[in-house]
This record gives C-alpha cells, structure tokens and sequence, in this order.
C-alpha cells in the first residue's frame, strides 16, 4: 500500500504526561481538549474517550442531516441527536448504540424514511463500521 499519496482528512494527538494518571490532553486544528476517565468516585476532568466518540457521531449525523434538509428543504427546525452506549448485563448479549433523531419540525414519512438511510451513511457513522 503506498501512503504517500493518500490525503489527509483529519488528524488529532493524545499526550498522556507521565506524572497523570488518566487525563489525557488531545489538540486537533490549534484546537484543545482534556479526555479523563472517572476514577475512585471522580467525575474527571473533562469527557470521557467514548463520550468524545459519541458527541462526534452526534454532531455528525445533525451536520449530515442539516446538509440534506437544506438541499430539500427551507427549513425543518433544531436537529436533535442523542446518542446511549449500551453494555447490557445479560452475559453474552451485544453492546451497541442507540441514536435517536429529534427534529422540531416534522417532515412527511417518505422524507423521513431518506433522512434515516442519510443518517446511516453519515461519515462518522461510515468510519465506526469502518473500525
């Protein structure tokens, strides 16, 4: 495989200091983030790595559907996205995601029915099946 030709799309850097524990400080763009993880009761100091995954899939899919509903659309209202990380404690049963899509304006069901599909191909969605 010959990377050198392959673009970029997106970047980011994790420094765990040797003197922390758990929190971790993330840059991406000039931007700059704390990941922790709780621990002994703590709440942390900022969000945690799978809470950072799941704003990301959120914003994503809202982003997605903000770019189709302008193309159909004059407007549709706030896009709503919420995403639950679920570890079931029935042993052998699955983890999995659960998004729910909150518009406050309602589209007809067929409009609906493309917006779901839409949401399913939004590229963070792509990259989670990806990995």
């Amino acid at each position: 495989m010959d990377t050198d030709r392959d673009r970029v799309v997106a970047s980011a850097r994790a420094v765990l200091p040797a003197i922390e524990r758990r929190r971790t400080d993330m840059t991406t763009r000039g931007f700059t983030f704390v990941a922790d993880e709780p621990h002994n009761g703590a709440t942390g100091e900022g969000p945690t790595p799978t809470e950072y995954l799941l704003m990301a899939l959120a914003s994503c899919t809202a982003q997605t559907l903000r770019q189709y509903v302008d193309y159909k659309y004059d407007t549709a209202g706030d896009i709503t996205v919420e995403i639950n990380y679920h570890e079931p404690e029935q042993e052998g049963a699955e983890r999995y995601l659960q998004r729910t899509i909150t518009l406050t304006e309602e589209p007809d069901p067929d409009d609906l029915k493309v917006m779901h599909d839409i949401a399913e191909k939004s590229p963070v969605t792509l990259l989670i099946q990806f990995a």
